[in-house]
Parts: structure tokens; sequence; C-alpha cells
């Protein structure tokens, strides 16, 4: 009778195991959140590269979310600027126009961000949400470049 008991608890135990690691987690996704935009940036390409096919709808919207967040003081800089580029002179173009320069990296991290989103998916779904983007822009005070 105990090894039948025993057999049973084992049986269930494994059973647990098994479900548990088959099914994909809601938990938000362990990035850098801190740090530069190019530091976050880097590392959630990493990790979409490495697991964003296996992550849900809600992660991506989460891993989105952070990148947003890494991005929006260069988004609000390229705004303003943008928005005084009519009353700047030849020289404080260039200079805005170099600065903006240092932003590459940051857009090409993004971009390549967008091409693995767009390979997977729950990501391809989140990216073309614009409910989620007019959301994400309106809680975050995005500027719509």
């Amino acid at each position: 009778m105990k090894k039948f008991l025993l057999a049973g608890i084992v049986a269930l135990a494994m059973g647990f195991a098994f479900v548990s690691c088959n099914q994909k987690s809601d938990a938000p996704v362990d990035i850098k959140t801190d740090g530069t935009a190019v530091e976050v940036l880097t590392d959630i390409v990493a990790k979409a590269k490495a697991d964003g096919a296996n992550w849900t709808i809600d992660q991506w919207k989460y891993v989105f979310k952070q990148a947003a967040i890494a991005i929006k003081p260069m988004m609000v800089e390229i705004d303003e600027a943008t928005k005084n580029i009519g009353n700047m002179s030849e020289e404080e173009v260039a200079a805005m126009e170099e600065k903006f320069q240092a932003f590459q990296p940051i857009d090409d991290l993004m971009n390549e961000f967008q091409e693995i989103a767009e390979a997977c998916p729950n990501g391809k779904a989140v990216n073309d949400d614009k409910d989620f983007e007019k959301q994400l822009t309106e809680e975050l005070g995005l500027p719509d470049l």
C-alpha cells in the first residue's frame, strides 16, 4: 500500500513539473531597465533574439514599454528641436544635425528590435496594435514624431 501511495505522489509531482515547464510565463521579461538608452536597448535586443519567440503578448507589451521609456529622452529632444528648426541659423541646424548623429546607435537598435518583433507572431501583434501604441504614447507622454 505504501508503495502505491508513494508511486502516486511521485507521479503527481512529475505531472506538475511537466505542466509547469511547458507553460509560457506571463511574468515580465528580465531585462535591464536602468542605464543608458543604448545599454537598455542592447539588453532588450539580446533577450528578444534569444527568447522573443516564446514571449506572450503581455511580455512583448512590457518590453515595448521599456524600450519606449529608454528612448523617450531622445524623442523629446528631437521633437523640441524640430519645432524650432525654422527659427534656427545654419550653424544651429548643423550643430543639431551633428548632435542627432549621436542617436544613430539607438535608431539602429530600435530597427533591429522592430525586425525581431515582426518575426515573432506575438511581437508582430503588439507592434501592429495601434490601440496599444496610442495608450503607451499617452501613458508615457511621448511626442508624436
